[in-house]
């Protein structure tokens, strides 16, 4: 069994890895939260409970948050128990108490980065299929995609995935996006098709929400920008567009649901530091994402949310360089 992130290259093509070395695997794709990790257990349940034989599960691409601590201390021991071996592989920033729990008792087997420097893909070539060729390449894309070093042109991906979100089926799209790159097809007439209906939808929300963008300046010079999002947008790219008209330092993407996704525009900036004063927070420093308290129909509401978030942050940052 396969588990990796749902929302960009660097899950869909570490699952695609793991997928080239064992092509009988069952994939399935999640993102972080609570009713996320939820969701995943029961799969793992119902699929070991299933099967009633010995397995290996991979985990790829996501980070085990302090408040998912005990949920998968219990499916820990429930795999241990049933004989099936745990491979979790990630590149985010872990607390110790996470670490610890994962590898406490022989329960995983931790495939973590603490540089900063790697993505899954890297890890999971480095893993099982050093000196692959096709492997390799996959890695270096989703590198080059997950760190934005544009050093590589790659295929429009991260929008396609994003596309594919707005489906009801979008986890049996994924799972097949998945296998068609294991195989080494990473575009084809079909998924042209679907990028021309995107690309379409796409323009028409960045239209709708540039005029939307708020912008302020906090107590010590930080420049922020708030901006109401669309599921037609890939943040990241999108980033781009909203730094050149803003000249923010940090912008904000928050939607309907009250997810709220955070970019930097600059170097002083912790995206993961601001992230974890939210509501299940987490990521890197150039990119991180959370979930907010305030009712997304309430700007003023946010925009205090976020000042206080930053203002911590900050604060965090200036005891630790001490």
């Amino acid at each position: 069994i396969i588990i990796s992130r749902e929302s960009d290259v660097d899950g869909i093509f570490s699952a695609s890895i793991a997928l080239m070395r064992f092509p009988q695997a069952k994939t399935f794709f999640t993102s972080y939260g609570k009713e996320n990790f939820l969701r995943i257990s029961e799969i793992l349940y119902k699929e070991i409970i299933t099967t009633q034989e010995s397995g290996q599960v991979i985990i790829s691409d996501l980070g085990l948050n302090d408040d998912m601590i005990d949920l998968f201390k219990e499916i820990f021991i429930f795999l241990k128990s049933n004989q099936w071996s745990i491979t979790w592989i990630d590149h985010h920033p872990w607390s110790e108490m996470a670490i610890k729990s994962a590898i406490e008792g022989g329960s995983v087997h931790l495939i973590l980065d603490k540089t900063e420097k790697q993505c899954a893909s890297d890890l999971m070539y480095n893993t099982y299929l050093k000196d692959n060729s096709v492997a390799e390449w996959l890695s270096k894309l989703a590198h080059t995609s997950d760190f934005f070093t544009k050093d590589m042109e790659i295929p429009p991906l991260p929008e396609l995935i994003i596309f594919y979100k707005t489906f009801p089926d979008f986890y049996h799209r994924i799972s097949e996006l998945a296998k068609k790159i294991s195989k080494g097809t990473l575009w084809d007439t079909e998924m042209q098709k679907d990028y021309y209906r995107y690309s379409k939808l796409r323009d028409h929300a960045k239209e709708s929400i540039f005029d939307k963008i708020k912008t302020v300046e906090i107590e010590n010079g930080i420049k922020i920008s708030i901006v109401p999002t669309s599921p037609y947008l890939q943040i990241s790219l999108f980033s781009e567009e909203v730094f050149k008209k803003t000249q923010a330092d940090v912008a904000f993407y928050y939607n309907q649901e009250g997810k709220i996704s955070i970019r930097r525009n600059n170097e002083i900036i912790h995206c993961d530091k601001i992230a974890k004063q939210l509501l299940e927070g987490g990521g890197h420093k150039f990119a991180a994402g959370g979930r907010l308290k305030s009712n997304p129909d309430k700007i003023d509401s946010i925009i205090g949310e976020i000042k206080d978030a930053v203002r911590n942050s900050t604060n965090l940052m200036s005891n630790q360089d001490m």
